[in-house]
This record gives structure tokens, C-alpha cells and sequence, in this order.
């Protein structure tokens, strides 16, 4: 298998209530078997600091769509579809497992590594998957 090195990526999600208490700042790590999302709310001075920090695996396969959005030849957002809402409705500003991700300045060069890596990634997973099954039907028949 591929050794790939692992892409971290600094984001958050913009505030989706009029006070602002829902702003969302998180990282991406594109490790070798999943990714892992880890976001907290930012804080303010209605609710006294920073939320409690969370960490979700997502498995490869459960990424259905990457897009990377760019403005005047940047990569400014990420738009992630993933194809089990469930794992990530607890995140404000996420839709039915949509994030809209705006990138930090920091992260922008790692981001352009995200498409091919996300591609390679879910193929392998979707081939392992196969397999399996293909097993499995061979040990039953």
C-alpha cells in the first residue's frame, strides 16, 4: 500500500445564529485509515471561553463528495458531503451532512493534496469492501 503522508487542515464554519455563539473551529487529519475531525465552538463572551473539544473518525468511504472552492486562485472552502449524516449532526452550520468548511490561511497549500488523496483513499475502500464481500460469498458457496 501507498504511504501517504498525513494532510491537516485548520477550518471553521461561520456562526449560523445572529449572536455568533455557534461558530465552529476545527481541524481535519487525513490519516493513512480515516479521518478525524476534531471542532469545538469557539467561545464568547456570553458563554465564558471555549466549548469542549470533539473528536469524529470518518472512515474514507463515509466521505461521498470533496470540493475544493476557490476565490481569485486560492482554495478558500472545502465542501464535504458525508454519506452518513448521523456522524456529524451534532455540528452547527452542517446540513444533512454538507460542511462548508472555510479553510485558515495556514491550511491553504495543504489543501490543494486533498482531492487525489480523498480519491485514492475511497477507492481503496470501496476495492476492500468488494473483496470482502466477494469472500464471503465464496466461504458461503
Amino acid at each position: 500500500m501507498i504511504s501517504i503522508e498525513p494532510v491537516n487542515i485548520h477550518f471553521h464554519i461561520p456562526a449560523t445564529d445572529p449572536l455568533g455563539r455557534e461558530e465552529v473551529l476545527g481541524k481535519l487529519r487525513f490519516l493513512p485509515e480515516q479521518v478525524m475531525l476534531s471542532w469545538r465552538l469557539k467561545g464568547s463572551v456570553f458563554k465564558g471561553g471555549k466549548g469542549e473539544m470533539t473528536t469524529i473518525g470518518l472512515p474514507y468511504g463515509e466521505i461521498e463528495h470533496v470540493e475544493l472552492v476557490k476565490k481569485w486562485f486560492k482554495i478558500r472552502q472545502i465542501v464535504l458531503r458525508i454519506e452518513s449524516p448521523e456522524l456529524v449532526k451534532d455540528i452547527p452550520g452542517v446540513d444533512m451532512g454538507k460542511m462548508v468548511l472555510h479553510i485558515d490561511e495556514r491550511s491553504r497549500i495543504e489543501a490543494r493534496k486533498l482531492t487525489d488523496l480523498i480519491d485514492f483513499k475511497r477507492s481503496m475502500f470501496i476495492l476492500d469492501e468488494h473483496d470482502k464481500r466477494l469472500q464471503s460469498m465464496k466461504a458461503e458457496g
